[in-house]
């Protein structure tokens, strides 16, 4: 189960990769909750996420539990970019929208295999 979470992590990260503005960026990517252009910038949370989730031995060795936590804020993520570009995730046969259900399907299933549920 941890490295079908571990694979379906690899397109909401470029999703946010592809839709975020890093041009501008002074630490290059790299997220500093101290730094004073990170606490201010409108893509931090986005940022932060990458940095913690962007390399597969790093996710590998992540408790089960903050790697599931990972894969709700992709998904959260995902569902908002999908709200913004006015689609239906449950009809919309999109790349974007499919991956959201086999992730919300994922989810169901990691919830019905450690017989808890996943707050998302």
């Amino acid at each position: 189960m941890r490295q079908r979470f571990i694979e379906a992590l690899t397109y909401p990260r470029m999703l946010m990769i592809s839709l975020m503005d890093f041009n501008e960026c002074p630490m290059n990517r790299y997220f500093n909750p101290g730094h004073e252009s990170c606490q201010i910038c409108e893509q931090g949370d986005e940022c932060h996420w990458l940095n913690s989730n962007d390399e597969f031995s790093v996710l590998a060795e992540q408790p089960m539990d903050a790697l599931v936590g990972a894969f709700v804020f992709s998904t959260d993520y995902v569902d908002a970019y999908i709200s913004r570009q006015n689609h239906n995730p449950r009809r919309c046969a999109c790349e974007t929208c499919s991956w959201l259900r086999d992730a919300w399907h994922l989810i169901r299933e990691y919830e019905h295999w450690t017989g808890k549920g996943v707050a998302t």
